[in-house]
C-alpha cells in the first residue's frame, strides 16, 4: 500500500470526532433482570459530556475532558422494567451537533 494512502487513512481515523459506539448486552432480557450498556467515545477536544442509559427509564451522565477523556463508559442496570425505552448514548460537543446512538432492547416476560 502506498505510504500516502496509509497516512491519509491514519489521519482520517485520528481526526475523526464522530466515532461513538453503543453496546447493549444482552439484547433480549427477562423483565426484572440486568443489562449492561457501554458507550465508547473517541477522544476529541470538542467532546464535553456523555450520557447513556434508557430513554424511558434511567440514564447516567459524565463530563468529558475533551482530548484527555476516558474512552469507555458503562453501567449495569438491574431490574429492567417492561418498557425501558431504547438504549442510548449521547455525546455533547462544543460548536457541533450532539451525537446520539440508540439500540433496541427486547424485554420478555411482560405478557399479561
Amino acid at each position: 500500500m502506498n505510504w500516502l494512502v496509509v497516512a491519509v487513512l491514519i489521519t482520517m481515523i485520528i481526526g475523526s470526532d464522530t466515532t461513538v459506539t453503543l453496546t447493549v448486552y444482552p439484547r433480549v432480557v427477562l423483565a426484572g433482570s440486568g443489562v449492561r450498556v457501554q458507550c465508547r467515545v473517541l477522544r476529541h477536544e470538542s467532546n464535553r459530556a456523555v450520557t447513556w442509559g434508557f430513554t424511558e427509564w434511567t440514564s447516567t451522565s459524565r463530563q468529558l475532558d475533551g482530548a484527555t477523556a476516558r474512552i469507555t463508559w458503562e453501567s449495569t442496570y438491574d431490574h429492567v422494567p417492561c418498557e425501558p425505552g431504547a438504549a442510548f448514548c449521547a455525546v455533547e460537543r462544543v460548536g457541533k451537533p450532539p451525537i446520539v446512538l440508540t439500540r433496541t432492547l427486547v424485554v420478555t416476560g411482560c405478557e399479561r
